[in-house]
């Protein structure tokens, strides 16, 4: 299903988050998460300068291991807040922070609850649940689940409640049918919504597990249906980069703009933002 032409264009290069994992925008700021740190990194557009702000104090960057980082996957903005949260995919994973763009206060939430109810409501196993998305708006909060592992399965949990009162709320999972590419199933990365729809990044990463990154063979941008929880629109957008980042820039009636990030899988310590034109189908 082909739908818009392919521009991926590299931007600039943010210093600091090596494997950048998600994106968020305003007017004069860029904050983005590394799933191998515990750090928000803000880049001032204007002044081309980045703010490193420690999400968990108690935890020192260059102490962290593969094994007990906090694994930042997913990031969305509500309100005057950025919320950060962790995949759950072990026991040290399960955080929610917030942090408050006007004040810069920082709260931390344990969502092990909240995760334990998905597991019970979706019978996935722990060895399938990774979370690498989070949506919200003022009905509902999306969390995207990425089917790496043994049982391959894509999902969204969706709970009734916003995203800072999830306690006691409706879950319900759905399991989502993802596309193929180079005939390996893709699996969720990143969503954003956008005018009442879901647009997510996907990847395909070859023998990759919840805890160990594998070969890249490619990543898609693709559009959900709400209503239906079905794939309706999908394009590839490039062979050998992982995407894992995706916020919207701006829109027109013709086209949005996307900022994407890429997880490099490196010791590189640097996130270059690249710009995608989506053609919006009439």
């Amino acid at each position: 299903m082909l739908f818009f032409d392919l521009i991926l264009k590299a931007l600039f290069v943010i210093n600091g988050p090596g494997a950048a994992s998600g994106l968020v925008i305003d007017q004069q700021y860029i904050y983005t998460i590394a799933d191998n740190d515990a750090t928000l990194y803000v880049y001032d557009k204007k002044k081309k300068k980045v703010e490193n702000i420690d999400l968990k104090p108690e935890i020192k960057s260059q102490e962290i291991t593969k094994g007990n980082k906090p694994d930042f996957e997913a990031i969305t903005k509500y309100e005057d807040h950025i919320y950060v949260v962790g995949s759950g995919s072990k026991e040290n994973r399960f955080d929610l922070i917030s942090y408050n763009v006007n004040t810069k206060e920082i709260k931390n939430d344990n969502y092990k609850f909240l995760f334990s109810k998905f597991l019970e409501v979706s019978q996935l196993s722990e060895k399938d649940f990774n979370i690498e998305g989070i949506v919200a708006d003022d009905n509902a909060t999306y969390f995207f689940n990425r089917g790496n592992g043994p049982a391959k399965r894509n999902g969204i949990f969706r709970v009734d409640g916003k995203i800072n009162d999830l306690r006691n709320k409706k879950v319900e999972f759905f399991s989502i049918e993802l596309p193929e590419i180079t005939n390996e199933l893709t699996t969720f990365s990143d969503a954003i919504l956008v005018n009442g729809k879901i647009l997510f990044t996907a990847t395909v990463e070859l023998n990759s597990t919840t805890y160990h990154d594998g070969e890249i063979k490619g990543s898609i941008i693709g559009e959900l249906d709400l209503e239906t929880m079905n794939v309706v629109r999908w394009e590839k957008i490039v062979d050998n980069r992982k995407i894992e980042g995706l916020a919207l820039k701006k829109k027109n009636k013709r086209k949005y703009i996307m900022y994407m990030c890429e997880d490099n899988d490196d010791d590189s310590k640097k996130a270059t933002i690249y710009q995608y034109k989506y053609k919006i189908k009439k």
